[in-house]
């Protein structure tokens, strides 16, 4: 077994910022959709509690809600086939755990956080038109590919046994963590870099975690 590091929600390049509170609980914001909504999609206005941390002109603009840790059952979605950042889900199955990433943004600073984990249960592999009603209905690209049909483009949909959950509080990833995750050697850390740069870096593209790094996060995820 495995585990992958994935990393989620809005980043730097957007208006909008997830926020960290003070207790360490947080609000993912999901990432705009490049087309206007039209159902089934989500808007970010469907989702409690978060409007109020995004611009007002996101309001009505389709999100993609991916990783979606509070549905029945949860799922995650990637282009396994076609985005490159996502090509190593392509070996994830059943038992293996995506743990999540994200930027998330305190009163002081930015910094990458540890944010929930999906336990692999079922994965839907290379879906290249409509599946029909499944466990996989509620996933965002699945929704997506429903609204606007050049969407059923080979993206992979995982399902999340009951043991998968969003943290209730984030728990930081520093250069301490990323240590842990991968070994001490395994990245190197540029003077002319912020260690939140160097992280951004090397998880744009989801990265497999094992030995030590993998039995690690699984401990987080069961605690």
């Amino acid at each position: 077994m495995a585990a992958f590091l994935a990393n989620v929600g809005v980043n730097a390049g957007h208006a909008a910022r997830s926020p960290l509170f003070a207790d360490g609980s947080f609000a993912l914001l999901p990432i705009p959709e490049a087309q206007a909504w039209r159902h089934p999609m989500l808007r970010l206005g469907d989702l409690t509690g978060l409007e109020e941390h995004a611009p007002k002109s996101w309001r009505d603009r389709a999100v993609h809600l991916d990783p979606d840790l509070d549905s029945s059952p949860p799922t995650y979605g990637d282009n396994c086939r076609r985005a490159g950042r996502a090509f190593t889900l392509r070996r994830a199955q059943s038992g293996d755990l995506i743990v999540f990433l994200a930027r998330l943004h305190s009163a002081a600073r930015a910094g990458f956080y540890l944010v929930g984990c999906l336990e692999v249960d079922a994965v839907l592999p290379d879906v290249t038109s409509d599946p029909g009603s499944g466990w996989w209905d509620a996933n965002a690209h699945v929704r997506r590919a429903r609204a606007s049909h050049h969407y059923w483009d080979s993206f992979w949909v995982f399902r999340g046994s009951p043991r998968s959950r969003r943290f209730a509080r984030a728990i930081p990833f520093t250069r301490h963590e990323t240590r842990r995750a991968f070994g001490a050697d395994a990245w190197r850390w540029r003077k002319h870099r912020t260690d939140l740069q160097t992280i951004g870096s090397y998880t744009r593209a989801v990265r497999r975690v094992e030995g030590q790094g993998e039995e690690w996060l699984r401990a987080i995820c069961q605690s």
